[in-house]
C-alpha cells in the first residue's frame, strides 16, 4: 500500500513539474512574440490610417 502511495506522489509531483515546465515555456514564447507582433500591427496599422485614427487604435 505504501509503494503505491509513493508511486502516485511521484506521479502528481512530475505531472506539477510538467505543467510549470509547459507554462514557464509559453510565457517565454508569448514574451518574445509579443512585442514584435504589437510593433508589427502598429507599422501596419500607421501605414493604412489616416494620422488622427493612429493616436485612437
Amino acid at each position: 500500500m505504501e509503494k503505491t502511495t509513493n508511486s502516485v506522489r511521484e506521479i502528481g509531483q512530475l505531472m506539477s513539474v510538467a505543467v510549470a515546465a509547459v507554462l514557464f515555456g509559453s510565457t517565454m514564447i508569448l514574451s518574445a512574440v509579443g512585442p514584435a507582433r504589437a510593433s508589427e500591427s502598429i507599422a501596419l496599422a500607421s501605414h493604412d490610417m489616416a494620422a488622427p485614427s493612429r493616436y485612437l487604435a
